[in-house]
């Protein structure tokens, strides 16, 4: 159990880069060495995970999977239980989160739109959910052409495992990789963690402010990576049913009275989306699949704040 109110533990802060962004650990612990070794493990971790799932290393275990001879590749455990976790999540989104939009990543080598979308309709008939399935040691896959892209999966999962690190060892923790957040219990008074939301239009600024607790926590924007085209933004986040990947049908509506407390307009574009669940990969792909179809609903015990182009907050937090 973390003791939440030893007023000895004090604030120990790590950063590092990893998988192309700056990461944060933050934890609460007696003294500077025993923070340092569990932050070190974490940083560790991290950049196993990085180099074994990187998408563009021609050495790590997602190349060796996309750039496959044969339909059938065998896999670890570990990659077998990341992917089991996707399946079953990505199922839940009706094809708004899907691994195998990988495929089409090679078009934005392309040096115009018409090039880009020619590129894009030639290779979605070989992307989509069916396309690759998982046996208890094997990947198997219905066409050479699909390649699955782990992007939106691993930095997330690292976050889970950096929290279960601190966990085992009996840390209050706040990790924060480029915004994607897991928190490990309380402070030391027993009081939550705050995070904080930007506001969209303004990354600089913030919006809201959450309170955590044993919590992951991710948003998703347009604004935080794109590419410009002849005048054209492509987001990094591509809806697999568009070849153009800002039309994520962002128009919102309320899914339902349990994801929102209150309505958006059908004019109103969502520009971020925050989900709150038991774990970073969890809320990733939510998030992800909320910026492709923010009509998508979410069961459980899930929160939601999705920000629309009037900074209203659509959420289901009270």
């Amino acid at each position: 159990m973390i003791s939440h109110s030893n007023k000895k533990l004090k604030k120990y802060s790590h950063q590092f880069n990893c998988m192309t962004t700056p990461c944060e650990v933050q934890l609460y612990a007696m003294n500077a060495k025993a923070a340092d070794r569990v932050a070190r493990l974490i940083e560790s971790n991290t950049r196993r995970l990085e180099k074994k799932y990187n998408f563009f290393s021609d050495d790590s275990l997602i190349a060796k999977i996309n750039n496959r001879e044969q339909a059938i590749v065998n896999i670890d455990k570990e990659t077998h239980h990341v992917l089991s976790l996707v399946q079953t999540l990505s199922a839940t989104t009706q094809g708004s989160f899907d691994i195998t939009v990988g495929t089409l990543k090679q078009c934005a080598k392309q040096t115009t739109v018409a090039k880009i979308e020619a590129c894009r309709a030639r290779l979605k008939p070989f992307i989509g959910a069916d396309k690759w399935r998982l046996t208890e040691n094997s990947l198997h896959f219905s066409n050479e052409f699909v390649k699955l892209d782990l992007g939106g999966v691993i930095k997330e999962f690292a976050v889970d495992q950096a929290g279960e690190i601190a966990k085992n060892e009996n840390m209050a923790a706040l990790i924060n990789f480029g915004g994607d957040i897991y928190v490990n219990g309380n402070k030391p008074d027993g009081s939550p963690f705050n995070v904080a939301i930007k506001n969209p239009k303004n990354p600089k600024e913030n919006i809201a402010i959450l309170q955590l607790s044993n919590q992951g926590l991710t948003t998703s924007a347009h604004y935080e990576r794109s590419t410009l085209v002849e005048g054209k933004s492509y987001s990094h986040i591509i809806n697999a049913s568009s070849s153009n990947s800002n039309s994520s049908n962002a128009n919102s509506s309320n899914a339902n009275e349990k994801q929102h407390n209150d309505k958006t307009s059908n004019a109103s574009a969502i520009l971020s989306a925050t989900v709150i669940s038991h774990s970073v990969l969890t809320s990733g792909i939510y998030s992800t699949s909320l910026m492709v179809n923010s009509n998508l609903v979410i069961e459980g015990d899930i929160s939601v704040v999705m920000i629309d182009d009037e900074l209203r907050l659509h959420q289901n937090i009270f």
